[in-house]
């Protein structure tokens, strides 16, 4: 028997080493798998089961509805969104906002951009304006109280004079409107 294994290993060398190979290989795989995926999908488990915990206590364990109320915030935010005709008009209530803060306009520009993937148009709105630090600050009010999406991206205050109260500030707005095209 002895003498039968061994001329059978000496025909078939290359075969046994090859399946002794394969079976080291997969030992070794099942013991990866057994001391670090293990413990590591369990962590992962006991995570996901702990924010799911979080999430039932923050809901009252009715998911439903949070996505019922986020539904329903989204929709008041694109009714916040006007169509794009009524950008001129929007422009029209900045320059009256100007004129009801007591301001000055030095100039007012703006650049279209497409935004493709929300189907909105973004106006970049920049807009110099002069007068007293109580008139600017009424004016904020007024661009952040608009109805309309309209967002302050930058302010810049400067004043030449330190004793005179005229403040020169430079705005930076985006008008988000809807591309009814």
């Amino acid at each position: 028997m002895k003498k039968f294994v061994l001329e059978l290993y000496h025909r078939k060398k290359n075969w046994v080493i090859g399946i002794g190979l394969l079976l080291f290989l997969n030992i070794i795989s099942f013991a990866g798998i057994a001391f670090f995926q293990r413990p590591a999908l369990e962590h992962k488990r006991a995570l996901a089961t702990e924010r799911q915990k979080d999430l039932d206590a923050l809901t009252g364990g009715d998911v439903s509805a949070v996505y019922r109320v986020g539904k329903s915030d989204l929709g008041k935010l694109q009714a916040m969104i006007p169509p794009k005709r009524r950008f001129a008009p929007l422009l029209g209530e900045i320059m009256e906002s100007t004129t009801v803060c007591r301001i000055s306009t030095e100039s007012l520009t703006y650049k279209p951009e497409y935004l493709r993937e929300r189907k909105l148009l973004a106006y970049r709105i920049a807009l110099s304006v002069n007068g007293r630090y109580a008139s600017l600050r009424c004016f904020l009010y007024e661009m952040q109280t608009k109805k309309e999406l309209l967002v302050i991206d930058g302010i810049t205050l400067k004043s030449d004079d330190p004793y005179a109260e005229n403040v020169s500030m430079e705005l930076k707005l985006t008008a988000y409107l809807r591309d009814e095209a």
